[in-house]
Order: structure tokens, then sequence, then C-alpha cells
């Protein structure tokens, strides 16, 4: 093949395309070459080239469609985030609502049950004053009773039974009132 490109190098050609300066026998060499290296290329490198370049195309398709799934899984995750956060909102007010409420009964429940505690005490403690003033004043009718035996006694002179004592007072008694 050496000799075929050397002889058709030194062989000058008249007319037609060697009038361009193109050499009929080379060019056929150089087409041939070209069509053999064409389809050896064909057969062995274009397919996994071509193979090669789909599978990339189709991973990076693949990841585009990912990216954008994603995306709009992330989009969905954050409004039902901020509807669990405005529904948390609403329960921890509610809660508080419902606190302040059961606080407001807890204190007038206490307030009631003071006010029923002191009414309790205030009852008792005038029925214990009643049971000391009449305590007082049945002590006070006895002391009145042996002052006016005391001082009738002087009066009269003379030392009465008991029972003329309890007639005497009980009638002086009767005339004060």
């Amino acid at each position: 093949m050496l000799s075929l490109l050397t002889y058709a190098a030194e062989t000058p050609q008249t007319g037609g395309l060697s009038a361009l300066g193109l050499n009929w026998q080379s060019f056929l060499f150089q087409l041939i070459t070209f069509v053999i290296v064409l389809i050896i290329l064909r057969k062995f490198v274009f397919g996994k080239l071509v193979a090669t370049l789909d599978s990339r195309q189709k991973a990076v398709e693949d990841s585009i469609k990912n990216a954008e799934a994603a995306e709009n899984k992330l989009k969905d995750a954050e409004k039902t985030i901020a509807g669990m956060i405005a529904d948390a909102r609403k329960d921890a007010d509610d809660i508080i609502a419902t606190g302040h409420k059961e606080s407001a009964q807890m204190v007038e429940a206490a307030e009631a049950k003071a006010a029923a505690h002191a009414e309790h005490i205030v009852k008792e403690a005038k029925s214990q004053m009643n049971v000391e003033i009449a305590k007082a004043r049945e002590s006070l009718k006895k002391e009145t009773a042996q002052l006016v035996a005391m001082a009738t006694e002087r009066i009269i002179g003379e030392k009465l039974d008991p029972a003329k004592d309890a007639k005497l007072i009980e009638a002086a008694l009767k005339g004060q009132k």
C-alpha cells in the first residue's frame, strides 16, 4: 500500500483534476480509507457512543424529574408543616383559654368556700356569744339575787330561808321590769 501511495504521488497528471492540483488516484485512495475508517467507527464506536450519550441524557432527565418531584414534595411538606403549626397554635390557645376558665372557676369556688367557711365561723361565734351572753345574764341574775338578798337581809335584819329569798327576789325582779 505504501508503494501505491508513492506511485500516486510521483506520477504527474495532466488535465481534469490534475489541472486543479488533484491526483485522482490519491483521492480515490483517501476516499476508500475514509469509508473503511467510517465503517470501523460505525461498527465499534458510534453504537457505544450513542448508547452512552442516550444513557447520560436519560440520567440527566431522570435527575431533573426527581429534583422536580422532590421540590413538589418539599412544597407539600412545607404546607403540611404550616398547617400543623397553625393547628398547634390553635390548640395551645384553646388550652390556655381553658386554663384561664378553670383557674377562674377554681378561684370562684375557693372564694365561695372561704365565704361559706367565714359565714360558718361568724354563725358559730354568734352562737357562742349568745351562749356566753346567756351565761353572763344567768350569772348576773344570780349575783343580783345574792346582792338583793344581802341588801334585804341588812335592811330587814334577819336571814330568810332560801325559799323566802327566791320569792322575794322574784318579786323584786318583776317589779323592776
